[in-house]
């Protein structure tokens, strides 16, 4: 794993496309024979769209075939894994410009022929870029079902520890740091329709948002949920470790525990999970500064601001949290020349709400004890998970 790791800086991890197409290989050789390209979606529609074949970096990147220090694919690891490096599309910036596309996709969506393709990103570049995030130290958290945590660097950078991956930036100039997402909102989720149901029947008649409601109640337990501990491992854990064994848990609790401890437990389990990740970045050697939250996670302000405590970081949050298609304008933007560089065009596209959590320091030093507490029920679980 650390080898591949240092060539790709990737995980050894099935979630990574080639493991995929290694599978068809083994698996249907018929179909694997008559296969000419390797590509990720976003390539199939691009040559669809503009008839030529391109990847950019970072969706590059995520087939783990990528050498993110050189952004040119592997060697060592296509020699490893037997696969024809002339399967594999030409590399671009997301920048790139195709100039023009099919007269077939021209007359079906009615667009001018001589209109403008910009290569493109992956989803979490491009939520990332949408978030304003791409100067060095910056942090979005995407908070969705699953919460990925993205750091843009000005150099490419390895973790000893794994947690994160390195993978080219949507702006050609940058790299990110990312730990592609432990379940978070997920788990909300099924807390809500497992033990919610006044509040989620509330939001379906129009009585107000069922995570609303859940937050509130939430917000009057005291910080560290009276020694409850939820580790958010409910499909696997992402941190503090990559482990598809590990279990969601609920430890501590008592008699004297109520449903809203439980919910507050849930989100301070994401809060400590991020700051796991966020403490594998600083141990790369970068400064971290500030966390950007986006997504739907980023609506609730109890979550963000016990996020604030539990890092020690300021937070904010875009004018606009669904900063993906934001992302994928900005790199259009400057692909067809309305905007000159990624900075000009995230000045343009991107604006932030004026309410921004600060860390409270008294918070914090309790939520110090509550993440010892975390890390001690992973650690003592470690075992079990992995028997």
């Amino acid at each position: 794993p650390a080898a591949f790791y240092g060539a790709v800086g990737a995980n050894l991890d099935s979630s990574h496309a080639v493991f995929k197409a290694l599978w068809i290989r083994d698996e249907d050789p018929a179909s694997w024979e008559a296969t000419t390209h390797l590509m990720p979606p976003g390539s199939y529609v691009l040559r669809h769209v503009t008839g030529e074949l391109r990847v950019d970096y970072s969706n590059a990147s995520s087939l783990a075939l990528l050498d993110p220090r050189t952004r040119a694919w592997s060697k060592e690891v296509l020699d490893a894994v037997d696969i024809d490096p002339d399967m594999l599309p030409p590399t671009d910036e997301g920048t790139a410009a195709i100039a023009g596309i099919t007269p077939a996709f021209a007359e079906a969506t009615g667009l001018a022929p001589s209109t403008v393709v910009a290569v493109g990103c992956g989803d979490e570049m491009a939520a990332t870029l949408g978030a304003g995030v791409f100067a060095p130290g910056e942090v979005c958290d995407v908070v969705g079902t699953a919460e990925p945590v993205c750091a843009a660097s000005a150099e490419p950078r390895e973790d000893p520890t794994m947690l994160v991956e390195c993978h080219p930036h949507a702006d050609p100039d940058v790299w990110l740091l990312e730990n592609p997402g432990f379940v978070s909102g997920g788990n909300l989720r099924w807390w809500r329709d497992q033990f919610a149901p006044i509040e989620r029947d509330a939001e379906s008649v129009g009585l107000g948002d069922a995570y609303d409601l859940l937050s509130r109640e939430a917000g009057h337990v005291e910080p560290g949920s009276a020694g409850l501990v939820f580790l958010p491992c409910m499909q696997g854990a992402m941190a503090p470790e990559w482990n598809g064994a590990a279990r969601g848990v609920f430890y501590g609790l008592t008699l004297a525990h109520t449903r809203d401890h439980m919910t507050r437990a849930i989100l301070e389990g994401s809060a400590f999970a991020l700051r796991d990740i966020l403490d594998a970045m600083k141990n790369t050697g970068l400064d971290v500064a500030r966390l950007t939250i986006v997504g739907g996670g980023a609506k609730g302000p109890l979550w963000r601001q016990i996020k604030a405590d539990v890092t020690g970081l300021p937070v904010r949050v875009p004018s606009s949290i669904e900063t993906t298609a934001t992302g994928a304008a900005i790199l259009a933007a400057v692909a067809s020349g309305v905007r000159g560089s990624i900075v000009d065009a995230v000045d343009a596209f991107v604006s932030y709400r004026p309410d921004v959590h600060e860390p409270d320091p008294g918070t914090r030093d309790r939520y110090e004890d509550a993440y010892g507490r975390y890390r001690s029920v992973y650690d003592a679980l470690r075992p079990v998970f992995n028997a």
